[in-house]
């Protein structure tokens, strides 16, 4: 069997559909044929046109969250409109939360949660309600079959078929340790993808995976594409022993929590031995209340201690907050300033909240607020030209390190934007602070 595995045309800073993809054909190539078609950049016409000419018989496409859907959709429907008649599947985040939206647009199937066993049971014995994990729609009803089986343990996963995908354009390589996240946030989708389950590859696959990327494909950055890297501090305290003494990247960048990261008072000196040098952390508010509410139960004063940790080591820190969430008031917002400047991370986002289908918090598309999407671009607009941010930034550029580095990649971009004031922008010139 022919099979063509398609990330559709979209808007993604970061290009984990591809990884996906790759992570799915190393399951299923030992009985199929597999090409793997980045579209990211294509039309919708150049993206099918390039997919019929493979010749597939069964066509993939992947939707990396919400905003995936729309276009998948317009893809699909342009295949059945072109009178493509193979089969085909969509499967990811988005096509989970929104499986109609797609499945009305020409799908055959939508693979549910985890895919790797489900598409393969696909291609040995074809679309079927006796097949665990599939939405179907039958007679404009939409049908859920059983949940199928996680995959137990995740060591059993082969490697990414990166052969079937270029090398990543941004110099950023992906590498997915587990899988989940053992906490409860309400307005998480994550949890809900994993069947509330988080399951680790161990240390030792782990430090087999990092080698091979540096040695084998040349990898400068890793990015973990976990949802949580520090699920587990005692698991990656492991990891970082294991890679000391073995070829590693320039850096790798990580996601977590701040009450993992304080956990173990080892952890963060070893992440910075290991160069985990850059770390995502989701804080989402700094109200006491609303965080007991979203089942996210982490201090300010928690955070402040993990990024000054952070910060101490060596470490480039971007703090990630949600804007709008349910019970936030007036107040909260007029807060949010000046205490993620008072918390002192290198670099913070704002992010509009998400009523995401099938959370608790779910309505609908799960689409933001216009006002929260204005008021989430105005806040970070505001952080990241509060002169106190910004002095930092300028203090931390001078550093001849990896943290420097990315603040120097900071200040450049901010050049480019506009975003600096004049006086900013003679001290960065006349430093060469934005060079990288």
């Amino acid at each position: 069997m022919r099979v063509t595995l398609v990330k559709p045309p979209e808007i993604s800073p970061l290009n984990f559909g591809c990884f996906s993809l790759a992570v799915l054909a190393a399951a299923v190539r030992d009985i199929a044929s597999v090409k793997i078609i980045d579209a990211t950049n294509l039309s919708i016409m150049e993206s099918v046109k390039k997919a019929i000419r493979s010749k597939p018989d069964l066509i993939g496409v992947t939707t990396m969250g919400r905003t995936s859907v729309v276009p998948s959709g317009a893809l699909i429907a342009e295949l059945r409109r072109t009178g493509f008649e193979g089969s085909i599947i969509a499967g990811g985040h988005g096509a989970t939360m929104l499986p109609r939206e797609v499945l009305e647009k020409g799908a055959d199937a939508v693979v549910y949660s985890e895919g790797e066993i489900t598409f393969r049971e696909l291609l040995l014995f074809g679309v079927s309600k006796q097949l665990k994990g599939l939405f179907l729609i039958k007679d404009g009803k939409l049908i859920k079959t059983p949940p199928q089986s996680l995959i137990q343990p995740l060591d059993k996963l082969a490697e990414p078929a990166r052969d079937l995908i270029a090398a990543p354009i941004d110099g950023i390589t992906l590498l997915e340790t587990s899988r989940g996240c053992p906490h409860s946030c309400i307005f998480c989708e994550t949890t809900r993808f994993y069947n509330h389950t988080w399951r680790p590859r161990s240390p030792e696959i782990v430090s087999k995976d990092i080698r091979h990327l540096v040695t084998r494909h040349r990898a400068n950055v890793i990015l973990i594409a976990d949802d949580n890297f520090m699920a587990s501090p005692k698991r990656v305290i492991r990891i970082c022993e294991l890679i000391q003494n073995q070829p590693l990247p320039l850096f790798f960048m990580f996601s977590a929590r701040s009450d993992d990261i304080l956990r173990n008072p080892e952890l963060v000196p070893l992440l910075a031995k290991a160069k985990f040098l850059r770390a995502t952390v989701g804080v989402e508010t700094f109200d006491k209340c609303l965080a007991q509410q979203i089942q996210k139960p982490i201090t300010f004063e928690q955070h402040k201690k993990a990024f000054s940790a952070m910060r101490n080591a060596g470490i480039y820190t971007v703090a990630s907050f949600i804007v709008g969430l349910p019970g936030e008031t007036e107040e909260i917002q007029k807060n949010y300033l000046n205490s993620a400047v008072e918390l002192g991370a290198d670099s913070a986002r704002f992010l509009p909240f998400q009523p995401l289908p099938g959370t608790q918090l779910g309505n609908g598309l799960g689409e933001p607020s216009i006002f929260n999407i204005e008021l989430a671009e105005k806040v970070t607009n505001l952080f990241e030209r509060h002169p106190l941010v910004v002095r930092r930034l300028l203090d931390t550029a001078r550093e001849p390190n990896v943290r420097g580095m990315l603040a120097r990649a900071s200040l450049s971009r901010r050049l480019r934007e506009k975003t600096l004031s004049k006086n900013e922008e003679i001290t960065v010139i006349r430093e060469n602070l934005f060079q990288v």
